[in-house]
């Protein structure tokens, strides 16, 4: 069996900003702040729970569980509307993709390894129509740890757990994404990763720290190409 880990935004699909407005909308409601709230760096490839707890901590000085669990349930709220108002889309070929490995490849599984919380990947998934084509047991997700690593690791041990892949067996996980972080966090599990950068904000020298498997303009027109790719020796 051969473990596909998906990550979501800018891999999978672009929400047009759907997460950045339900986030802003969420801080101003929680907090009663008027002004919108200005990130010092960029969301791309970060966990919602390290994004949540950097947010508290600037408006309040420090960070209680109490305060991120609320303001995270505000956002997943917020999103679930403003997935309905942005008109996002899936990224190149990654539907018929999706779609063929379902109907032709049994011993390929999708997960999904993201920096979106549980509810709030499937959530997205699901708005765009593709959940049905997903794991969600085995999948890592960034309300479960603030490091995109550790979010690794939990896809990883679950897998385990479940008897589905041996201690040896990392070669079996496949991350796709778009951000260093995404070949960083398949580093640290013994993971192959592939990069698509036809949504991403990064380049390929980007990558030069930790260097993917694959990287790839875009998925490949024919699915039959995309399995070819994966099953060649690493």
């Amino acid at each position: 069996m051969l473990y596909l880990a998906w990550d979501i935004d800018g891999t999978l699909l672009l929400t047009n900003r759907a997460g950045y407005d339900a986030l802003q909308e969420a801080i101003s409601d929680y907090f009663f702040t008027k002004e919108p709230y200005v990130f010092k760096h960029t969301l791309a490839g970060c966990t919602d729970s390290s994004i949540i707890k950097e947010i508290v901590t600037d408006i309040k000085g420090s960070c209680t569980s109490g305060w991120a669990a609320g303001l995270l349930l505000k956002y997943e709220m917020y999103l679930k509307q403003n997935l309905k108002l942005h008109k996002g889309h899936l990224m190149p070929n990654v539907e018929k993709t999706l779609q063929y490995i379902q109907e032709n490849n049994p011993d390929i599984t999708n997960l999904l390894l993201t920096g979106n919380t549980t509810i709030g990947a499937r959530d997205k998934v699901t708005e765009y129509g593709i959940a049905r084509y997903f794991d969600f047991r085995h999948g890592g997700y960034g309300d479960l740890a603030e490091e995109r690593d550790e979010v690794a690791r939990i896809l990883y041990t679950r897998l385990l757990i479940d008897g589905l892949i041996q201690q040896d067996e990392t070669d079996k996980i496949i991350v796709i994404g778009d951000t260093p972080s995404d070949a960083k966090c398949a580093a640290a599990i013994g993971a192959r990763c592939i990069i698509v950068l036809a949504g991403s904000e990064y380049k390929p020298e980007d990558f030069s720290d930790c260097p993917p498997w694959k990287i790839w303009e875009q998925l490949p027109e024919d699915p039959a190409e995309f399995i070819r790719e994966l099953t060649e020796a690493k």
